[in-house]
């Protein structure tokens, strides 16, 4: 169940900052947390894929019986910040920006994709993500 994030305004106007620097057409950023320190950050990009991406895109695919979700082999922001990453992290904070004007926030909760990887390959327990009201927390631990 989510909840509204609890997390200090400065990590998620970092989110947002980072969001806007994508140049996709939807403007995703991924930071990773490890104990409230940021350790790596990404944006989304529709022109590059890696092997990780290809593998959480099929792997997802089977687990959610959706084999359209193998198509999804572009780099996730989310993915892509976690590739970067050398640390483990215990927390990924996502922003979506767009919209009129190309800033406002929009809905970011990982997709199936995402949601498959972090579960399962990472230790990322604690998710937060834009909404066009705000930032929603959610723990995804045991």
């Amino acid at each position: 169940m989510a909840t509204k994030s609890p997390l200090k305004k400065c990590v998620l106007q970092q989110s947002y900052a980072v969001a806007l620097s994508s140049n996709a057409p939807k403007k995703i950023g991924a930071v990773l947390l490890k104990k409230n320190r940021i350790i790596s950050s990404a944006v989304n990009d529709y022109t590059r894929t890696h092997p990780v991406q290809y593998w959480a895109a099929h792997n997802a695919a089977k687990i959610f019986n959706e084999p359209q979700l193998q198509l999804k082999t572009y780099l996730h922001a989310e993915l892509r910040a976690l590739i970067k990453s050398r640390d483990d992290a215990d927390t990924i904070v996502v922003c979506r920006v767009g919209g009129h004007g190309g800033q406002e926030l929009r809905m970011s909760r990982p997709c199936r994709v995402c949601e498959g990887y972090i579960r399962s390959c990472s230790n990322i327990i604690h998710i937060h993500y834009s909404t066009p009201n705000g930032f929603l927390y959610e723990y995804w631990g045991d």
